[in-house]
């Protein structure tokens, strides 16, 4: 969470916490070398000598708060400390670094299969975000199934209430048209940018002549069509999807698939192959195509852009399946695993 823009693990937790709150008592372990949390819950300010880097402040400066607190610790990102003086619950997200590891420089992949590994043995319970995570990391780390609970991501109240006059202001400060581009995700080689970009070039052949804009950074052609739109926070992203015709998302592997979900609850048609998570979280509510390739992509563009009934169907069926995706679920998760670390 302790970032200038949150991406989809702090958005879970700014959300996830006000719930929290109201059952059991919280206190933030927070790095005081990075912003301070906007909350009013209890923080307490910790710090490594010398290092900002957070495997060591997870590895010295937290268990060594620890040894005076009589509850549960739990790290809502992939470790724990080898030093466990009280019961421990960890979240782990995805293991992509284990399924993939041709994403991941040689240094992050060990270190991230290092933690997870560990997290996993040592955790008296694991938290994952979806049914079929569970059983990846159930089957990938020999863990019994009935220690991995799900707590399924719920969806920012703000994608759900944009405001056309802050739309305006940010399509204009961003070059884009309203109604005139698709959306796709840059960053993480798993989103598939060069397969979105490749589904427009295929699009612009056959006569489209909106834009596609690219969120999150990352190097693009130098191409018409092709816009680069900087990390956005919550509301800007909802804002972005709110103006758009559908959203690409062209992902390889998804242990959940927030980006869709929240792409439906701003009223956003989504266009994604059935791969990983996305299935059991989107449901009959997304634009399936039959592969994750860049024609495919296309031909499930068109079948929305040339069909207004079906844009307007897959709208109205988003809408109703992003309602589903409340707190609620993920609290008693939480709650359930707090109470089964405390017992042992």
């Amino acid at each position: 969470m302790q970032q200038a823009v949150l991406g989809g693990v702090g958005r879970g937790l700014a959300n996830i916490l006000p719930h929290l709150r109201d059952e059991v008592d919280l206190t933030l372990l927070v790095d005081r070398r990075r912003p301070r949390l906007d909350t009013d819950l209890p923080q307490v300010q910790l710090e490594v000598p010398f290092t900002s880097r957070m495997a060591p402040w997870l590895q010295l400066a937290a268990p060594s708060w620890l040894r005076g607190f009589d509850g549960v610790f739990h790290c809502p990102f992939d470790g724990l400390p080898y030093w466990q003086p009280v019961p421990m619950v960890v979240t782990i997200h995805d293991i992509s670094f284990e399924t993939h590891p041709e994403w991941f420089d040689w240094r992050r992949r060990l270190a991230f299969r290092a933690q997870a590994r560990h997290a996993a043995r040592t955790a008296r319970r694991i938290l994952t975000v979806s049914e079929w995570e569970r059983a990846q990391v159930a089957e990938r780390y020999g863990v019994d199934p009935g220690l991995v609970l799900v707590a399924p991501n719920g969806v920012d109240p703000c994608f759900r209430t944009s405001s056309r006059d802050d739309r305006a202001a940010l399509l204009r400060r961003l070059g884009l048209e309203d109604g005139g581009y698709i959306v796709a995700l840059g960053g993480a080689a798993r989103r598939g940018v060069d397969t979105a970009v490749a589904t427009l070039r295929i699009l612009r052949a056959r006569g489209f002549r909106g834009d596609l804009a690219v969120v999150g950074g990352g190097p693009l052609p130098h191409e018409g069509g092709v816009k680069s739109v900087p990390f956005l926070s919550a509301v800007d992203l909802s804002l972005l999807f709110g103006g758009a015709i559908a959203f690409l998302y062209a992902t390889t592997y998804e242990s959940y698939g927030l980006p869709g979900i929240e792409a439906m609850a701003a009223g956003l048609p989504v266009v994604c192959a059935r791969v990983g998570a996305l299935p059991e979280v989107l449901g009959p509510a997304a634009e399936w195509a039959a592969e994750g390739t860049a024609e495919a992509f296309a031909a499930a563009l068109e079948r929305l852009m040339s069909d207004a009934a079906r844009a307007d169907e897959l709208r109205a069926r988003g809408l109703a399946r992003a309602a589903t995706a409340s707190w609620e679920v993920a609290v008693a998760a939480h709650l359930a695993a707090y109470r089964a670390a405390l017992q042992g």
